[in-house]
């Protein structure tokens, strides 16, 4: 069967890529798909005696979706496992052209289920690559403004930042307020910005700015509600949910200084779709994080994914969720919400180091393939890490977030080991003086580690079977060439643990050998033959951090 499959499946050819469809009693099958705007009827299959229809069609890199048309019957290709869904509830087959015009299918991994057996919505290459960085323009600086922001971009480029998330920087609801200042997630005009933040033309700044060094930045989306007294509510009291006796209503969860809209409204999507696009046209933005996304419909956020990419193809869409659906339908990139309470229970001694790994393996068989998860320790909604882990443990957790798959976030303060967690609603400054910057450099350090190895930004994720699995962490990323071990120790005394290597290593013991170099330089490079990689004995400081690179030797003339 599987030679089949390989025969029928989407496979390059000179021309392009040729669609194959077998079925003896068809009078026609044609192929539709975003390649031809899903035009049913603009490229045909052409029939051989064997009862295989086939096409080739050219294409440029990308990601695409498809369905044949047999006898007027849309269906998938039942050969390719790569499955997307689609507006209408139903699913279409997908590939991706790569950058050298093959074709990649991404497998759903064995036990897949649920959303585990489709394919994520593609995201942008530069998103593989970054390092998200959380501001609060209000606490980042003194000054507290947009220009304050501005002004530290080359800072946070030397700390390895890539893209800039700006917490909402709108004006802020006075009619049920919380604190003094209050949160800035009860928006009062979304067109506007916050008078203390600064004006329109110093977010335009600010993007040109970072652009300069090659940072992106994106913005904070509050779709779900708005202030009580918001002027929509004034022009369009239409858009908002009533109770039982007609009155504007809040969402729930304590939000009483702002009310839900209602998504059953055409106009009020057009209007939140339009505003997305003003900050794109208008300041070039590269994207949002949209707020409590799973609250608001997800064919809302579809739609607004159609806008913004016709505007600016590399935007993306980060949602706050733990919800498959939205890496299925709508968004680049989504919340990974429990790595924090894991880690607090390891580092407390009541959940040992498997219990990452079962997190991560576990998500792999219920996401989409492909899907992009942002990583954190902490965020403006989370405890300060420090207070969630402790001091000991900052280092190691610091070095799981930027060795793992995923997109590590950086939570402003985070990086000097700020313990305070900023005020949503009264005035608060992040003591930059008097902060830990010890700890800064190991943010640095673990920044240029990801940003010059491809296998930490885009590589697979295997984990190592060890012997201390109750504290040790282990795992082997690959990307082309580049090949990375990551060791982690969670425990507060030294450990010695046998490491066995993945089967990516070990299939050619006998020809290959492999130069270990330790990335921060603790012990000199290693020679180890294949067969040695079956298990070896590494020791672990407390708190331990061991990265190795791995080079290719072959054939290996040295000795494990």
């Amino acid at each position: 069967m599987d030679v089949i499959r390989k025969q029928l499946n989407p496979t390059r050819v000179r021309g392009g890529i040729r669609f194959r469809y077998l079925d003896l009693h068809a009078s026609s099958v044609n192929i539709a798909g975003e390649f031809n705007n899903w035009h049913k009827n603009s490229s045909r299959l052409t029939k051989y005696p064997c009862g295989v229809w086939e096409a080739v069609i050219p294409l440029k890199k990308g990601v695409y979706q498809y369905k044949f048309i047999v006898d007027g019957m849309w269906t998938h290709d039942p050969m390719n496992p790569c499955m997307m869904r689609n507006e209408y509830g139903g699913v279409n087959s997908a590939f991706e052209v790569t950058d050298d015009g093959g074709v990649n299918l991404p497998i759903p991994p064995s036990g897949a289920r649920g959303y585990g057996k489709l394919r994520a919505v593609p995201s942008p290459d530069w998103l593989q690559d970054a390092i998200i960085y959380e501001v609060f323009p209000r606490a980042f600086s003194a000054e507290g403004t947009l220009d304050a922001v501005r002004q530290r971009i080359p800072e946070l480029r030397d700390l390895g930042v890539t893209c800039i998330w700006l917490m909402p920087i709108h004006p802020i609801g006075m009619c049920g307020r919380k604190g003094i200042l209050g949160s800035p997630y009860a928006i009062s005009d979304y067109r506007s910005i916050h008078p203390d933040l600064g004006t329109l033309q110093d977010l335009k700044r600010l993007v040109r700015t970072a652009h300069g060094y090659g940072m992106k930045v994106i913005m904070d989306f509050v779709a779900n509600h708005s202030a009580i007294d918001c002027r929509l509510q004034k022009v369009h009291p239409e858009w908002y949910k009533r109770d039982s006796q007609g009155r504007p209503e809040s969402p729930g969860f304590g939000w009483t200084d702002v009310l839900g809209f209602d998504y059953r409204n055409r106009d009020l999507r057009k209007y939140m779709i339009e505003t997305m696009r003003y900050y794109i046209k208008e300041c070039d933005i590269d994207g949002y994080r949209c707020d409590v996304a799973a609250l608001v419909p997800t064919d809302f956020w579809r739609e607004a994914r159609c806008a913004i990419k016709e505007l600016k193809p590399d935007a993306i869409l980060l949602a706050e969720s733990h919800e498959p659906s939205h890496n299925a339908q709508a968004f680049d990139l989504t919340y990974e919400e429990n790595l924090p309470q894991i880690l607090q229970k390891v580092f407390f001694g009541t959940l040992s180091a498997r219990a990452i790994r079962h997190l991560i393996e576990e998500d792999r068989l219920t996401f989409p393939v492909g899907s992009m998860r942002l990583r954190y320790l902490e965020n403006h909604d989370q405890p300060r890490a420090a207070e969630l882990i402790g001091v000991r443990g900052r280092k190691v957790a610091a070095a799981l977030l930027f060795t793992l798959d995923g997109v590590p976030l950086i939570h402003n303060g985070q990086e000097i080991g700020e313990t305070r967690c900023a005020s949503l609603f009264d005035p608060f400054k992040i003591q930059w003086e008097s902060g830990d910057y010890i700890m800064r450099e190991v943010y640095r350090h673990l920044s240029r580690i990801r940003n010059n190895v491809p296998a930490l930004r885009r590589g697979s994720l295997t984990f190592l079977n060890v012997a201390r699995d109750d504290s040790v962490l282990a795992y082997y990323r690959e990307y082309e060439d580049s090949r990375i071990v990551v060791l982690l120790n969670f425990a507060g005394e030294m450990i010695e643990t046998r490491v066995g290597a993945p089967k990516e290593l070990v299939r050619n013991y006998a020809d290959i050998g492999y130069r270990f170099t330790e990335l921060n330089g603790q012990t000199s490079p290693v020679c180890i033959r294949g067969q040695g990689l079956l298990g070896r004995e590494v020791s672990l400081d407390p708190y331990g951090i061991r990265i190795f690179s791995l080079e290719t030797i072959s054939p290996c003339r040295c000795i494990a």
